[in-house]
């Protein structure tokens, strides 16, 4: 599986102020996003596979 990198600032001001996104606190909204993102790619394949075999 791929990792996901977060650059973060260098600027101490902008991120001591600004810099209060924790994933801890998205992890579950996150996790669904990434089912429904499979699920439609998913699908999405599928209907593409019937469309060429419709075309044979």
């Amino acid at each position: 599986m791929n990792t996901i990198t977060v650059q973060i600032s260098i600027d101490r001001t902008r991120t001591e102020k600004f810099n209060s996104y924790r994933f801890a606190d998205h992890k579950e909204e996150v996790i669904e996003l990434i089912r429904k993102v499979t699920t439609t790619s998913m699908e999405t394949m599928a209907i593409i596979n019937r469309m060429g075999n419709e075309k044979e």
